[in-house]
């Protein structure tokens, strides 16, 4: 490790090590050093894709390397646990994808090696990191929304079941809950503080697959308790829009919210009782044709904000800047991402997990 670059290997090369790959050229922190996956010749194609990465014929191998620093955990969810582990045990830093396990005991072993080793360790959760998150982060904290009172997520992509893949096999740990629920819990988490289950339910295939899932969650705050409304869906799109609303005004992050790079503010106004308001406008601010206009309005409206928070390639970026300036400055934990958020949010993913299972 330089002064000013940590040198990143990768386990797995997939699409998701891909990714990170390709948006490691706008990191200022981190440059692309090696990588090892399950079979030699797919981390051999990757390398040709990436030219200058060295290539290693096992996740030992490279975790033994002093060529590399860090290293950036993207093989299947199941496999989190075991290859973080072999990571901190060889003594090197470690950014594991989410979910970072499969279950909470998973990320407290994780978590616990890490703090033994003496190594940085953090879950790759992205969207924690991205400009308009840290915008919206410092609203809440200057009080631009007034009382926080409520977060509504959605995040739902379509995809078929086919065992063996990753995302959706419940055996290699995939499944919309753990999945996709991960983001809409860490990010409630990251704006508005720790949660309590309140409730959920989760709707499972003939595999046993979590498919679509939706829960809610209670944040005790100081400035008083605010609500999370949470859904999540392997079996169908959903609008994957984040909205947090407050006193004084609310904020509506576009689709995906995962990766956004706009949002738009807008007043939050009271009625009053006792002041009528014409059937008329109801009707017309409910209708098909009002929603329009209430969009467009959002654009041109007195007292709307676009907020502006765009970013080359896919934004993966961030996360790993974060990684590399507690690196460079010695830090073992990220406060942005620190390891007891990412467990908290796995504990009330088995919460729901072992409720639903037990039917109750």
């Amino acid at each position: 490790m330089t002064a000013s670059k940590v040198r990143w290997g990768i386990f797995g090369s997939g699409g998701i090590a891909r990714q990170f790959a390709r948006d490691i050229r706008f990191s200022k922190t981190g440059v692309l050093a090696a990588v090892a996956s399950r079979r030699l010749e797919n981390a051999e194609t990757f390398a040709k894709q990436f030219p200058g990465t060295r290539v290693f014929g096992g996740y030992r191998e490279l975790a033994g390397s002093d060529t590399v620093d860090a290293v950036y955990v993207a093989t299947p969810n199941i496999l989190h646990k075991q290859h973080s582990l072999i990571a901190i045990t060889a003594g090197k830093a470690v950014l594991c994808e989410k979910p970072f396990a499969c279950d909470a005991a998973g990320a407290r072993e994780i978590a616990a090696a890490a703090a033994a080793a003496n190594v940085f360790c953090m879950e790759a959760m992205w969207t924690r990191f991205l400009p308009v998150m840290a915008d919206l982060k410092r609203r809440i904290a200057t009080g631009e929304l007034g009382q926080a009172v409520h977060l509504e997520a959605s995040l739902g992509f379509a995809r078929a079941e086919t065992p063996g893949d990753p995302i959706t096999d419940p055996s290699l740990g995939g499944g919309a809950l753990y999945d996709l629920g991960c983001y809409g819990l860490s990010i409630a988490e990251f704006l508005l503080g720790p949660f309590q289950l309140e409730g959920g339910t989760v709707e499972r295939s003939k595999s046993g697959a979590s498919r679509t899932a939706a829960f809610v969650l209670r944040h005790a705050r100081a400035s008083g308790d605010a609500v999370s409304a949470i859904s999540v869906s392997h079996a169908t799109q959903m609008r994957n829009t984040l909205v947090l609303s407050g006193s004084k005004a609310r904020i509506a992050l576009e689709a995906p919210f995962i990766q956004a790079r706009y949002a738009t503010a807008a007043p939050v106004r009271f009625a009053v009782a006792g002041n009528p308001r014409g059937s008329f406008k109801s009707r017309l601010a409910s209708s098909a044709y009002g929603q329009r206009l209430k969009r467009i309005g959002r654009m041109i409206l007195p007292g709307h904000t676009r907020i502006s928070a765009p970013f080359p390639g896919s934004g993966l970026q961030f996360e790993i800047d974060e990684a590399g300036a507690c690196l460079l400055k010695g830090a073992k934990t990220s406060v942005i991402m620190p390891p007891e958020a990412t467990i908290s949010v796995l504990e009330a993913l088995d919460r729901l997990a072992g409720a639903q299972a037990s039917g109750s």
